[in-house]
């Protein structure tokens, strides 16, 4: 493409020199008309060079308007990189948004240590705001007993109880409050958190780059009443109807 914008420029400028050269001449000679013809020919010509030049850029703009459309259409209406900070910012910034309009929430994760965790206080204060207004939240942790949590854990060279996991601190939140309910799930596919108006998706993976598995991988945010929406929200429910009370857990 490169090749084609320099052959470009230099027949710009070859055409813009002779169409000068020929006008001034035609001019000179009293040729009026051919001065006028000659000028035509030469727009038309500039024209032409202008549209080889950016009708790849168009085509290419319009390949991705129609990609664009295609995620709308399948409810994503944005995507983060975890690996980049600016991105990441942004996603815990709307999370933060969405919490705070939320009526009722749902969180699906391995250790929930970003929503529930004090001392990270990640989103923390925005939970904490929402569950002394009675706002409902369920929460669906990863059973730090089973096998798939078991499996993670020797990849991320973790012995016992995940050290993300506050037995405690989750002990104190779940007798404190009514509106907050914690069970534990062994189905490990993805961290999802959804409330009344929004999702964002984070699908999980054993994939290593370094001594554990990667987190710095993409999340996605789905609309309100969307089939993806739907097909996930339903995977929080059975995995809901398959998971083990916290006492169960706990107690264990």
């Amino acid at each position: 493409m490169k090749i084609t914008y320099k052959l470009n420029y230099i027949l710009e400028i070859f055409l813009f020199s002779l169409s000068v050269f020929i006008i001034e001449w035609l001019k000179s000679e009293k040729l009026y008309l051919w001065a006028i013809f000659a000028m035509m020919l030469a727009i038309l010509l500039e024209i032409f060079i202008k549209n080889k030049e950016y009708n790849p850029l168009i085509k290419l703009a319009g390949e991705r308007e129609q990609k664009n459309r295609e995620l709308e259409d399948n409810g994503i209406i944005n995507h983060y990189f975890m690996d980049n900070y600016e991105s990441k910012n942004k996603r815990n910034s709307n999370i933060e948004k969405a919490i705070d309009e939320a009526n009722e929430m749902f969180l699906l994760a391995e250790t929930g240590k970003s929503y529930l965790d004090i001392p990270t206080d990640r989103h923390w204060r925005n939970i904490k705001d929402r569950l002394n207004n009675g706002i409902p939240i369920k929460v669906l942790l990863i059973n730090p007993f089973c096998m798939n949590k078991q499996v993670r854990n020797n990849f991320n060279n973790t012995k016992g109880i995940d050290r993300k996991l506050d037995i405690e601190s989750l002990t104190s939140l779940n007798n404190k409050y009514e509106n907050l309910e914690i069970r534990f799930t062994e189905q490990v596919y993805c961290s999802l958190f959804f409330t009344d108006k929004y999702m964002i998706y984070d699908p999980y993976h054993l994939g290593k780059i370094s001594d554990r598995i990667e987190n710095n991988f993409i999340a996605i945010e789905f609309e309100r009443e969307n089939r993806n929406y739907n097909i996930l929200k339903s995977h929080f429910n059975n995995c809901w109807k398959l998971s083990q009370s916290f006492e169960e857990v706990i107690d264990r």
